[in-house]
């Protein structure tokens, strides 16, 4: 893209005129660090920003912490003050057309448009959990890059502020959160815990994880980027017969456990030949019946798992077996694995030492780890502000090896994999797309 061109003429904080009990964050919260998650939503028809505008003050009275502020207490622990501080909103008018879409994803020029503020100038500063710039061109299409901050949001939470505001614009009944209370899970944390169950945090010696920090650090810099390749739905239901006619005996797999199964199998050539294959998983406290969590809980709630493969297996078995397996087994996932991942995460709060745990498949992301964050099922494409939903997600590379997956716009059950990789994966992953028929060689991803 050319230099673009661009001028702000709207600078503001969204306010609601309500203001909420302080709170204080939780360890969950905490790791995830103060860091900005930007994404982007592409609107080739644009809407009433004015609209949107009152849209978010309507919601922000049902969700009143979210135009608040991080400070820290004379003790040094991070609390969110609901004073009405308001919602970072700007405005920018930009010449020419809007020239992104599916058939032009953002990848480095995310920067241009994603804001990237580092810890120090969040806590403690005149900065809101969440920053909305539009960026509006001259066609009338809409670019607007939306930034939420890890220790306050997790995706659930995000994406039912977001489709509320999207009700909010569209005349429909908001459906307001009925569990703001973060005491719950910080009281959860310290409950009695088994130190032998199950855990993927690591705490590796100091001078390991500042060379585990470097080493992430200059593989983002040097050898990481990011590529889009789509799995249509009939690829998707084709793989799910195949699973019912080769394990009929199988509960059956999800598009998202196909998906990453496939990506494994088909960029393990690419990978450190004697290392093993992992795939770190997100996954939702809230859906753990053992705690008890609302569904409707605000923060934080995330916990991990990860399958294992080794690089024969990867090539010798077929993609139903191996996507059975990508899934959290049961120790993994019991009650003594959660209650010990709270029990931890919430000791080294209240020591103010969560800098000191690491998620164990992120540092084999060094190796042959690959990260799975499988958004498909929010509702990243029923964002509606007025005019239409929107006609591509997109967002700022990530820093390690990562599947994001998303449905793909038109929702028909295909998938958007937003992969970052190395190049030599991204070539192997696209060979394997192309020899097996999914895409022709000329969209084996969707272009850069």
């Amino acid at each position: 893209m050319a230099k673009l061109r661009s001028t702000m003429v709207l600078d503001t904080r969204v306010r609601c005129g309500v203001t909420a009990p302080k709170q204080y964050l939780t360890g969950l919260d905490i790791f995830h660090g103060h860091v900005f998650v930007p994404i982007v939503l592409i609107y080739k028809q644009g809407f009433d920003i004015d609209h949107a505008r009152k849209g978010l003050s309507e919601v922000l009275r049902q969700h009143p912490l979210m135009a608040g502020r991080l400070k820290r207490d004379a003790q040094g622990h991070v609390y969110v003050e609901g004073d009405d501080s308001g919602i970072v909103f700007r405005v920018h008018r930009c010449e020419g057309p809007l020239p992104y879409g599916p058939h032009k994803p953002l990848g480095k020029d995310a920067s241009r448009f994603c804001r990237m503020l580092m810890p120090w100038q969040i806590v403690g500063k005149d900065m809101s959990v969440a920053l909305i710039e539009l960026f509006q061109f001259e066609c009338g299409g809409i670019l607007m890059a939306c930034s939420g901050l890890h220790s306050f949001f997790d995706g659930s939470t995000y994406w039912n502020f977001m489709h509320n505001w999207s009700k909010a614009c569209t005349g429909q009944p908001i459906t307001p959160p009925a569990s703001f209370d973060r005491d719950v899970m910080i009281q959860a944390g310290r409950q009695p815990c088994d130190p032998a169950a199950y855990d993927l945090m690591a705490k590796p010696p100091l001078l390991r994880q500042l060379g585990i920090v470097i080493k992430l650090g200059w593989r983002a810099l040097t050898q990481m980027q990011s590529e889009v390749f789509r799995i249509p739905a009939s690829t998707i239901q084709g793989w799910k017969d195949e699973v019912k006619r080769t394990l009929p005996d199988s509960p059956g797999v999800s598009a998202g456990q196909l998906a990453t199964a496939y990506i494994m199998k088909a960029i393990s050539p690419a990978l450190p030949p004697d290392a093993t294959r992992s795939v770190g998983l997100v996954l939702d406290l809230r859906y753990k019946r053992a705690l008890n969590l609302p569904r409707d809980y605000v923060g934080n709630a995330l916990c991990w798992a990860e399958a294992r493969y080794s690089g024969a297996e990867l090539a010798q078995q077929s993609l139903p077996e191996l996507a059975q397996r990508c899934k959290a087994g049961g120790e993994q996932v019991s009650e003594a694995a959660l209650r010990k991942l709270l029990s931890v995460t919430e000791a080294h709060r209240q020591a103010k030492r969560l800098w000191r745990l690491m998620f164990r498949p992120v540092i084999e992301t060094l190796d042959a780890g690959l990260i799975q964050n499988n958004m498909s099922k929010l509702p990243i494409y029923e964002m509606d502000l007025g005019n239409g939903t929107p006609d591509w997600f997109d967002g700022a590379p990530m820093t390690i090896r990562m599947a994001l997956i998303v449905s793909t716009p038109q929702r028909d059950g295909g998938l958007d994999v937003h992969l970052t990789a190395r190049r030599a994966e991204h070539k192997a992953l696209r060979a394997r797309l192309v020899a097996d028929g999914i895409v022709p060689a000329a969209a084996s991803a969707l272009p850069r």
